[in-house]
């Protein structure tokens, strides 16, 4: 089994979090973690393996340089994050940290090599011409998915449009 050369800590982008309700989480995270301002991605679709997608509910916003992201699934093949969630109430779990990948080549040789190395890659997908992105299983180690992703000039754009909330001291 080949260590990947790329580590997937490197290039930490985001936080991202489930929850039942994200309407809840995004006014729980206003209210207990001073994170205001959020885009909101109301019924987003998604590509989780190819052939497959799902719906979610998806809200945005960096603190500092750390971006955040709640994820409220919907419906289609969203087990991934749906099974980190209780069935009845209200809850917000963490879920994965994402490492921004610099080049599509840097991003294609990181698929290969956990995928070499035996890591489980659960979701593996791409959106409408902005990113791609692949999920690995870190449950049994990390606790957690790691989230690997390259945005396309076109997608860096968007995410440049993500709102910024400063650090509260």
């Amino acid at each position: 089994m080949k260590t990947p050369s790329l580590s997937p800590f490197s290039g930490f982008l985001q936080i991202a979090y489930v929850t039942t309700d994200v309407d809840e989480a995004i006014e729980r995270f206003r209210r207990e973690q001073k994170v205001p301002t959020w885009a909101r991605l109301q019924g987003i679709e998604i590509e989780s393996i190819a052939g497959r997608r799902c719906k979610l509910n998806i809200a945005l916003a960096f603190v500092g340089a750390v971006q955040l992201e709640l994820i409220e699934p919907l419906c289609g093949d969203d087990r991934v994050y749906r099974d980190a969630l209780p069935r009845d109430g209200f809850a917000i779990r963490h879920h994965h940290i994402a490492q921004l990948i610099e080049s599509e080549a840097a991003f294609e040789t990181q698929r290969e090599e956990m995928a070499a190395a035996g890591v489980p890659i659960v979701i593996d997908g791409q959106s409408h011409g902005a990113a791609r992105y692949f999920y690995t299983d870190h449950r049994g180690t990390l606790g957690h998915y790691i989230e690997h992703i390259w945005y396309t000039p076109a997608g860096l754009a968007v995410m440049e449009q993500v709102p910024r909330n400063g650090v509260v001291q």
